[in-house]
């Protein structure tokens, strides 16, 4: 007899989100505004100084996908790699780091959109750098595939800064790093819970 799991409620529940939130824009025929009105504009933040509205962008943008083989790829990576991230630090430090690394992904495609490629104006949508950042937590607890799938993203970076790939790839490398970095800021926490005298000398 096969046993399964309970599956992990915020990974579900992120992804439940997610779809439901695109098949509405599907559904209504509302896609493109959707995008419009909620994607992340890089140049709003950082050349117009639009910073309420840009605050809420940077949220919302999480959750918009532009099609069915977006959000499929980056809810495929959440359902393998959200439950094992969820376990190993909890429930409400997963969705604290899930959105902060979204939000850090966000932040860093900006600024080189903005200040690099000189190309603020386009919209950032999806969940890759927050979905990035999980992976960062599952490297920054041991697995050294994530640093082999960052030094990807990396090289991936400098390839679409002369081919014009549509895909934010500083995004994903931003997520990465504010997972990974949390994650250990974390785990250091919690070893001096554990034994604050450690660092003590007689």
């Amino acid at each position: 007899m096969l046993k399964f799991g309970t599956p992990p409620p915020v990974t579900t529940g992120l992804i439940v989100a997610n779809i439901l939130i695109f098949a509405y824009g599907i559904l209504s025929n509302s896609q493109n505004a959707i995008i419009s009105n909620y994607g992340f504009v890089p140049n709003g933040l950082f050349k117009y100084g639009d910073v309420s509205d840009s605050i809420l962008r940077l949220f919302t943008s999480m959750f918009i996908h532009a099609g069915i083989a977006h959000i499929a790829f980056n809810l495929f990576a959440l359902a393998y790699m959200g439950g094992f991230a969820e376990r190993s630090i909890g429930k409400p430090k997963f969705i604290a780091l899930y959105l902060i690394a979204g939000l850090g992904g966000a932040l860093f495609h900006g600024v080189i959109a903005s200040f690099i490629l000189n190309n603020g104006d386009s919209v950032l949508i999806g969940a890759s750098g927050a979905i990035s950042g999980i992976l960062g937590i599952s490297a920054a607890l041991g697995d050294i595939r994530g640093y082999y799938w960052l030094a990807i993203q990396v090289l991936y970076v400098f390839i679409g800064s002369v081919t014009s790939l549509s895909i934010a790839f500083a995004a994903h490398v931003g997520g990465f790093i504010t997972g990974l970095a949390l994650t250990r800021v974390l785990v250091e926490i919690e070893r001096r819970k554990r034994n604050p005298y450690r660092n003590f000398s007689v």
